[in-house]
């Protein structure tokens, strides 16, 4: 008798999930992953403008099926954050909701969780919070969850594993503060 394992709770963003719709993905690394995100992501996720030639139109239906988790984030835990890390303030809304989200609920090795951004600031603050190696790109995602190669080469550059890893990299050196 096979035992079932878990799915890995993964943590993403707003343009993770934007991202994930657009390339059609969404759903494959959903039925593979446990995804979770909090209210302002699914928030900034469902709006823009819709008549910017880039906007990625997000089926709210499809969203919330596909997701295992959604969190309320509370001032108290956004306000700890930015006031422990000033430049926190710098990061759109709904990163700054998810990490500040993450720090509340005391991330560590012994929660292993997985967050996916493809936001350099909030990426150097993973890296700030101690959490560089739960970071997983997009692309590894896609991968995992077996999905067509045609969806993996339509990523953007900042969803692919190179662009993660030079980041992190740049920051363990020091090379980004």
């Amino acid at each position: 008798m096979a035992v079932c394992m878990p799915k890995v709770r993964v943590f993403v963003d707003t343009n993770v999930i934007i991202e994930s719709f657009r390339t059609g993905c969404w759903t494959a690394i959903c039925e593979h992953f446990a995804i979770e995100t909090v209210e302002k992501c699914i928030e900034e996720a469902m709006t823009g403008d819709r008549t910017d030639p880039r906007y990625v139109s997000v089926d709210a239906e499809v969203l919330n099926a596909g997701l295992a988790a959604r969190h309320a984030v509370g001032k108290i835990d956004v306000a700890t954050l930015v006031l422990e890390f000033p430049h926190a303030q710098g990061l759109d809304d709904g990163e700054l909701h998810l990490l500040a989200y993450l720090r509340g609920e005391g991330v560590s090795e012994d929660i292993p969780i997985m967050l996916s951004t493809a936001d350099k600031a909030a990426v150097v603050l993973a890296g700030q919070l101690g959490w560089l190696d739960f970071l997983i790109c997009l692309e590894s995602l896609v991968e995992r969850s077996g999905v067509t190669r045609g969806q993996v080469v339509a990523l953007a550059g900042h969803y692919r594993a190179r662009w993660l890893d030079e980041v992190r990299v740049k920051i363990r050196l020091g090379v980004i503060p």
